[in-house]
């Protein structure tokens, strides 16, 4: 549960501004029968307010980076704190196990969808936020290349073997956001994905990975991977300390392309994208909050 600031500064100043003296009538807020309110009184108010209600669910793993920074000329920049890494298929397999127990989430053949749990955070019910059977792509050195990796037991979710650390795929916008929600986090927007990605304003970056792009830094066309996605981070660390920020997977953000309210804006191109779909400044159109494939993920912010 979160404690309002303001109702606390409250109630302190309430309990300060007691006269120390003992009062005719005992007051009403006084809980532990001595006839004055102070802080012993306000330890058991504290004590009683942790007991109401349940704390944001905790994922293992996430790892942040604070950053501030202007932006790009003409839109927002970037505030806050940043996942250091796309988001893994662990991560998103413990979220759908968590979902799963808090009713947010049902299995439905290949298909993970939404619906209207316990948890606070947003649902999209009946839209699908993953789909178990993604086949992958047989292309550029790789065979079924970025494949669902998460399987459903009929209890439980699991990953396959050695692909914990690799970014999930076939997750659509739904299905990101609704994780991100889940966690109290969120999507960034485009433009404070690209603030992020292109480094400092004094210094700005053409790609995730730096001012150029080549196979040694990131995962995209000809780098010939076996499973298509890597592991995230093994293409080592850029600009303020963030990993894929080039390659590997398109990421989700929570920008619409256009007025038209149709397909949402990827960023960063993906392993099987050549380097003209990979600098900062790319705005991957055409692509419906619906769709999952082999080559998109995402990443959160707060």
């Amino acid at each position: 549960m979160k404690i309002k600031g303001v109702f606390v500064a409250a109630i302190l100043t309430a309990v300060l501004c007691i006269s120390s003296t003992v009062l005719a009538v005992c007051p009403s807020m006084d809980v532990t029968g001595d006839c004055r309110v102070d802080f012993n009184d306000f330890a058991v108010f504290a004590s009683q307010w942790l007991d109401v209600g349940e704390p944001l669910p905790v994922l293992n793993g996430m790892t942040w980076v604070s950053i501030s920074d202007p932006g790009v000329s003409g839109h927002e920049g970037f505030n806050g704190e940043m996942g250091k890494y796309e988001t893994t298929n662990a991560q998103y397999c413990q979220f759908l196990n968590a979902a799963m127990d808090s009713n947010d989430i049902t299995v439905d053949g290949d298909y993970v969808k939404g619906a209207d749990g316990s948890n606070s955070g947003a649902d999209f019910v009946g839209e699908v936020y993953y789909d178990l059977a993604g086949p992958g792509w047989t292309y550029n050195g790789a065979t079924n290349g970025g494949a669902s990796r998460i399987n459903w037991t009929g209890s439980s979710f699991t990953v396959d073997s050695g692909f914990d650390n690799h970014p999930v795929t076939y997750v659509d916008w739904y299905g990101s956001t609704a994780f991100a929600s889940y966690y109290g986090w969120r999507l960034p927007t485009e433009w404070e994905w690209q603030a992020v990605a292109d480094n400092t304003v004094a210094d700005p970056y053409a790609y995730g990975c730096g001012p150029s792009i080549n196979n040694n830094i990131a995962n995209y066309n000809n780098s010939t991977h076996p499973d298509g996605t890597t592991v995230v981070g093994a293409f080592g660390t850029y600009g303020y300390g963030m990993c894929n920020m080039a390659g590997n997977v398109w990421e989700w953000t929570d920008s619409w392309y256009s007025d038209s309210h149709s397909s949402r804006v990827i960023r960063g191109g993906c392993w099987s994208s050549h380097d003209f779909y990979c600098p900062v400044s790319y705005r991957g159109d055409y692509y419906p909050p619906l769709l999952t494939g082999h080559d998109i993920g995402f990443r959160v912010c707060r």
